[in-house]
């Protein structure tokens, strides 16, 4: 009786210190957080059909790099996203890592226990 508690408490202390010996990646890893909000300047309202041939090429202007702003800003956008993709597809597979040691150890322990019971080493 007293091996099959020592075995118990062997696995649990297996298993936690798999887990614990596990690091998290350095906070260095993480991408830079993106702006919330686009800093763009959104152009005024058409000047009209009968304003100014230089209105109109000036806010046409406007609406050229408005456009160029906010494309800019999409590309960085996906960018922080493929940073973020990648820095989950770590984490997925440290914890993944993590259950298959965790499932070896526990399955290992049984193993263990398995064998001691048919020698009569453990009772039931």
């Amino acid at each position: 009786m007293v091996i099959l508690r020592s075995l118990v408490v062997l696995s649990f202390f297996v298993g936690t210190g798999c887990v614990m010996a596990q690091t998290a990646a350095p906070a260095s890893a993480a991408p830079a957080p993106a702006a919330k909000t686009a800093t763009c300047v959104k152009p005024g309202h058409y000047p009209g059909k009968r304003a100014q041939d230089d209105k109109k090429e000036a806010w046409h202007r406007e609406i050229d790099a408005w456009g160029d702003c906010m494309k800019a800003s999409v590309a960085d956008l996906r960018a922080n996203v493929a940073d973020l993709k990648a820095l989950i597809d770590a984490k997925i597979k440290l914890a993944n890592s993590t259950v298959e040691e965790y499932n070896t150890g526990i399955k290992e322990l049984q193993e263990e226990q398995k064998v001691a019971e048919m020698k009569g080493q453990v009772g039931k």
